[in-house]
C-alpha cells in the first residue's frame, strides 16, 4: 500500500503534535507554520523502516504495532537495543545525524501503522525558532539518558533484575513480543529466559 500524507487538523496530525508538544512545547502557530510533512505507512510483520548499511533519511511516529531496533553482526547474531511502542518516535538518531550508513536495523515485530517524515526537513527547523531548537536539544538529551540507562542495566544488573525492570516498564510486553526477542534484548538465551520466568511463577 502506498503512503498517504497526513492532512492538517486530522486526528493523526493532532496526535503527532500532542506527542511532540509533550516532549517540548511547540506553539500551535509555530507547528502549523513549519508545514512538516508526515505520511502514513503500513508495515507488515518483518518489514523494515531502516536497514543496516543503508543511509537513513526518515524518522517515524508509531501509531500501532511494535518495532525493534537491533544490530546484526557479520556472523548473523542479532542484538536488540530497544523496542518501539505506540506513541513513541523511532529512527536511528545517531545515524540520521551522521548521514552515514545505518549501524542498525529497525523492523516491524507486528503489523504496524506509522507516520514517517524526512529528518533533514525537521533538522532544518532547529535554526528557525527557539521552540524547535529546544525540542532538538531535549530529544538528544532523552536519547543520551536512554542510552546511559541501557548501559547501566547491561553492566550493573543481572539477567533476572533486567527482566523484572523490563516487566515493570512494559507490563504487557510478553503479550506483544516473542520470547526470543525479549531474550535478545536482555542479553541472554531463550533457555535462560524460560528458567527466569519459571522461577518467578513459583
Amino acid at each position: 500500500m502506498d503512503d498517504f500524507e497526513v492532512k492538517e487538523d486530522s486526528a493523526e496530525w493532532w496526535t503527532i503534535y500532542e506527542k511532540v508538544n509533550s516532549i517540548s512545547p511547540i506553539p500551535i502557530e509555530i507547528w502549523r507554520r513549519a508545514g512538516l510533512v508526515y505520511s502514513i505507512r503500513d508495515l507488515s510483520y518483518g518489514d523494515f523502516l531502516i536497514r543496516q548499511g543503508k543511509v537513513p533519511t526518515e524518522f517515524a511516529f508509531v501509531f500501532s504495532g511494535v518495532l525493534r531496533e537491533y544490530y546484526l553482526t557479520s556472523d548473523g547474531n542479532e542484538y536488540i537495543k530497544s523496542f518501539n511502542f505506540p506513541g513513541e518516535f523511532t529512527g536511528s538518531y545517531f545515524d540520521l545525524l551522521s548521514g552515514q550508513p545505518s549501524t542498525c536495523n529497525i523492523r516491524a515485530i507486528t503489523d504496524c501503522k506509522i507516520a514517517v517524515a524526512n529528518f533533514s526537513e525537521l533538522a532544518s527547523l532547529f535554526e528557525t525558532h527557539i521552540a524547535w531548537e529546544r525540542l532538538g536539544r531535549i530529544v538528544a538529551e532523552n536519547l543520551f539518558l536512554k542510552k546511559a540507562k541501557r548501559e547501566y542495566e547491561l553492566l550493573a544488573l543481572n539477567a533476572e533484575e533486567r527482566y523484572e525492570l523490563l516487566k515493570t516498564t512494559y507490563p504487557n510486553i510478553e503479550e506483544l513480543i516473542p520470547q526470543y526477542h525479549i531474550a535478545s534484548y536482555l542479553g541472554i538465551t531463550p533457555v535462560s529466559l524460560s528458567r527466569i520466568r519459571s522461577k518467578n511463577r513459583i
